[in-house]
């Protein structure tokens, strides 16, 4: 009677020589599908300052204000009265929210004083006026 040899079974390898290729196609489609997003706002004339401190975005909404005196929330146009009811609404979602104004130099301050109370009512009293640093 002959004797049957066991095949040994073959090895299964993974080829890792092309994985960089891999990693760098990926870093190279995420590169270029990227969209930064750009604040649209309105167009404001910001004052200087001799010193600026820099405000984390991720707790901050900002409102812009135009010397024609449009009010914008976070890309939102709204009006003095509505101001208190969105930003009650921002505070909701996030407790540590920043009123950042980027209000133009020409803007008349019966406005701002006018969006300060709507913020006072809000109980939004985290607030910050934003400017270009002079030069």
């Amino acid at each position: 009677m002959a004797k049957i040899k066991k095949k040994t079974k073959a090895e299964t390898q993974i080829p890792n020589s092309s994985m960089s290729d891999i990693a760098f196609l990926l870093l190279l489609f995420f590169m270029v599908s990227t969209v930064f997003v750009r604040e649209r706002g309105l167009k404001v004339n910001l004052p200087r300052a001799k010193s600026i401190e820099k405000i984390p975005r991720n707790h901050s909404a900002t409102i812009y204000v135009s010397k024609n005196g449009l009010i914008s929330i976070d890309d939102m146009e709204v009006s003095v009265p509505d101001v208190e009811w969105v930003m009650q609404k921002k505070l909701a979602d996030d407790y540590n929210v920043i009123a950042c104004f980027r209000t133009d130099k020409d803007a008349t301050y019966g406005i701002m004083s006018d969006i300060l109370y709507q913020l006072r009512k809000a109980q939004t009293l985290r607030v910050s006026f934003e400017a270009k640093l002079k030069r």
